[in-house]
């Protein structure tokens, strides 16, 4: 069985290398994140515990719809080091930054969930304020952690990660705000935002150049439309992992909504890992490789196998909450193992809709990312208003499930395509196109 392992991985040491640096990076991402949730959850009031982890989770959702499209658009005409990348950067971190704040500010002040009025109650303009901060950080360390993934700077980016992860927990245990939600709000968000100011203020370091406004590239106008066109895409395929915890805080109290986010953010790692497995193919699988085929295969079993190891461990595993968090955290338990066992058919999709994507394969894309979203958060509008998280999970198990066997009837029904099919990127990098897929686990 060794032998056949070491056949099967042979020729692909950039794979495997690029799915380790990013598998790593997810995996302190999440380590840390879980650990201060763990202390917050020991420390504090379940209540506070949920407000908090409402507010972060609606930081990430803003910052996630006020993309733009950048992330993509900015790695397809800004992945070198010329003027005009520069230029271009700079116009899309710009919009990103007024993207943030204006959709910050409107998020805070349309949507009325209890955690949003208590941020309102402790400040009414220093609490908005600070959100609309947090979420415009955030927002420029996803466009960062791109930019250096098309540098092929991945100890950066893991090195950003454990810098991120660690800067928590001193402020977890300084109380600058007298209300603890709040505070347990800025302590998990602030590294994040800082890293992303501070990070695209030294990008020139890593870049060799500074951040340049003019004169106006020739590919403004192709980068706009194809931001545009693609910031539909991105919300397609990330819309499941960023909108089912708001509709989940929308619909259940603090309480269940802390219970929620804990069994979520062990369900986000382990789905995470087939993610960061197809970010690697997609690295080195659009350069026109003739092992492309052999490539997939490698990433689909080991994506798959390490997600049957999950479910297992999760199940057998899930009374390991209450001895960690307490008993007001059973909920989080009851609905663990279904949302870790959704991760066995993300892995399936997430292999076969990168292959979709180096075969520049655009319908086949667009079928299962639609599928995807629309099966996990058309369910979800229905059953968590009707059984609360445990809804939540059904949804989402159910609809991965979905999204997996349309995945592999695509794919069955494309696998006469030539693997001169696969299409080598222009940059030289990451396959412009296919760069939806990088961004970070937070």
């Amino acid at each position: 069985m060794l032998r056949q392992f070491r056949l099967l991985t042979s020729g692909h040491r950039h794979l495997l290398t690029g799915s380790l640096a990013l598998v790593l990076t997810a995996g302190v991402t999440a380590t840390s994140g879980a650990i201060y949730w763990l202390i917050a959850a020991r420390a504090d009031e379940q209540t506070d515990v949920g407000y908090a982890t409402a507010l972060y989770t609606s930081v990430l959702f803003v910052a996630f719809i006020a993309g733009l499209g950048q992330p993509v658009a900015v790695a397809r005409y800004a992945a070198g080091r010329s003027r005009d990348d520069h230029v271009l950067f700079a116009w899309g971190a710009l919009a990103t930054v007024a993207a943030s704040a204006v959709i910050g500010t409107a998020y805070i002040t349309l949507l009325n969930p209890a955690a949003v009025q208590e941020l309102r109650q402790w400040h009414g303009l220093a609490g908005p304020a600070i959100f609309t901060v947090l979420c415009v950080g955030t927002a420029l360390s996803l466009l960062l952690d791109v930019r250096l993934m098309t540098q092929r700077r991945w100890g950066l980016v893991l090195g950003r990660a454990i810098a991120v992860g660690v800067a928590r927990f001193p402020l977890l245990f300084i109380a600058l705000i007298d209300n603890r939600a709040v505070w347990l709000l800025v302590a998990a968000a602030l590294p994040t935002a800082l890293s992303g100011f501070i990070g695209i203020a030294l990008l020139p370091k890593i870049t060799g150049d500074g951040h340049h406004w003019g004169p106006r590239p020739a590919a403004t106008r192709a980068m706009v439309r194809y931001s545009a066109v693609n910031w539909a895409s991105t919300i397609t395929y990330q819309a499941p992992t960023f909108v089912m915890p708001v509709i989940v805080l929308i619909y259940v109290d603090a309480d269940l909504n802390a219970s929620f986010y804990v069994a979520w953010g062990v369900a986000a790692l382990a789905c995470y890992v087939p993610t960061a497995i197809g970010q690697a193919l997609l690295a080195e699988g659009g350069r026109g490789d003739t092992h492309f085929r052999g490539q997939v295969r490698l990433a689909l079993v080991i994506a798959t196998v390490l997600m049957i190891f999950a479910t297992i461990a999760a199940t057998l595993g899930r009374n390991l909450i209450t001895v960690l968090y307490g008993d007001d955290y059973a909920a989080a338990a009851a609905i663990l193992p279904p949302l870790v066992a959704a991760s066995i058919p993300w892995a399936i999709t997430s292999i076969y809709l990168t292959e979709a994507r180096v075969r520049h394969r655009h319908r086949v894309t667009v079928a299962i990312t639609a599928t995807l979203s629309l099966a996990i958060l058309g369910p979800a509008l229905v059953l968590v208003p009707e059984r609360g998280i445990e809804g939540a999970a059904a949804a989402f198990l159910g609809g991965n499930v979905l999204a997996a066997m349309v995945a592999i009837v695509l794919h069955l029904t494309g696998r006469s395509t030539s693997d001169a099919a696969v299409a080598a990127p222009t940059s030289g990098a990451i396959d412009p196109e296919d760069t939806i897929a990088l961004l970070p686990l937070h």
